[in-house]
């Protein structure tokens, strides 16, 4: 039987050549093994976002969230997530409408790309925020892994890797916070079924 590491693997290596339909089947199907698993729901949207199917994409993004929220309201506080708690500022607790919720102050990385499947496909936005343009185009060639295109976009834009990821940081991680707060099912996280909770019917 073929285990979730060798579809993962295989999966990535499927992106990197464009070939997105079959990448994402693979991530499908190693959801079926391990549907509690976050991180494969973050490698679908990712993908789904590179077949813009943006609707996917925030499906998979909110239901990576809702997993990691989910366990610490399961399991607690514990070694690793307790201190993360504590060190949170008393008026960042105060928004938190449950404790798990700390995620959506330390999962940055899962907010940026729920912020991009929401911003770089509203028509609107691109057009009366020209930079928009320059983030969303750098940022698909980073999620392509083809290091070409990724270089190509650095100089079309005039930005160092560090500028670009500086930029995409400040930017989008705020929007993808406020955006997660609204959107996960915070009186659903006893399930674990975010395929029903999350994504298109």
């Amino acid at each position: 039987m073929v285990t979730v590491k060798e579809l993962v693997e295989k999966a990535e290596e499927l992106t990197t050549k464009g070939l997105y339909e079959d990448a994402i089947r693979l991530y499908a199907d190693a959801i079926k093994i391990e549907s509690s698993n976050s991180n494969l729901y973050r490698a679908y949207g990712k993908v789904a976002y590179l077949m813009e199917e943006n609707q996917y994409a925030i499906a998979a993004y909110l239901s990576a969230l809702h997993i990691e929220i989910a366990k610490i309201e399961h399991f607690g506080l514990t070694e690793q997530t307790k201190p993360m708690y504590d060190n949170l500022p008393q008026n960042l607790k105060d928004e938190l409408p449950k404790v798990g919720g700390l995620v959506v102050f330390y999962d940055t990385n899962t907010l940026r790309h729920l912020a991009h499947a929401i911003t770089d496909f509203d028509e609107n936005a691109m057009n009366e925020e020209p930079k928009l343009l320059a983030f969303k185009q750098i940022y698909h060639a980073e999620l392509s892994g083809n290091a070409d295109e990724y270089n190509d976009a650095l100089h079309t834009f005039n930005r160092t890797p560090s500028e670009a990821s500086d930029e995409d940081a400040s930017f989008y991680i705020h929007i993808g916070k406020e955006l997660a707060m609204a959107w996960i099912k915070w009186d659903q996280l006893n399930s674990l079924d975010v395929g029903n909770l999350y994504f298109p019917k």
